[in-house]
């Protein structure tokens, strides 16, 4: 009878254990799937700004390829970014106002051309550094 006892306790310690590692384990699984939904969410976003990053890219390798290529297109940019350049035997207009519109031109008197090229007056050469 007493072994009877005995087995009817151990056999209930058994389940009650049994009991709480399926609970801690149904923890630890949902845990876990929660923990992999959020790095399939952060992986999808990564992979969307990669696709940016990639587009930008090829974007800026046809750029340069063009600059390289296309010396129209090149001459057009560094006219277009870097007002104070010229080509031997140009001249450059800079003008205090609009000469359309009257208003001012901007602040060309806070201008700086880089510094290995010296700055142009108007109807200045190029070649032809301007002292004041």
């Amino acid at each position: 009878m007493k072994s009877s006892l005995l087995y009817k306790l151990l056999a209930g310690v058994l389940a009650i254990l049994l009991v709480l590692g399926g609970a801690y384990a149904g923890k630890t699984i949902h845990d876990t799937q929660l923990e992999v939904d959020r790095f399939r969410n952060d992986e999808e976003k990564v992979q969307s700004q990669l696709a940016e990053v990639k587009l930008k890219l090829d974007k800026n390798q046809e750029f340069l390829q063009r600059l390289e290529t296309d010396s129209d297109f090149a001459d057009r940019v560094a006219r277009q970014n870097l007002k104070n350049y010229a080509k031997p035997g140009e001249l450059i207009y800079r003008f205090d106002v609009d000469p359309l519109t009257g208003a001012p031109a901007g602040n060309l008197d806070s201008a700086h051309p880089p510094a290995n090229t010296p700055a142009l007056g108007t109807g200045q050469s190029a070649a032809t550094p301007h002292h004041k």
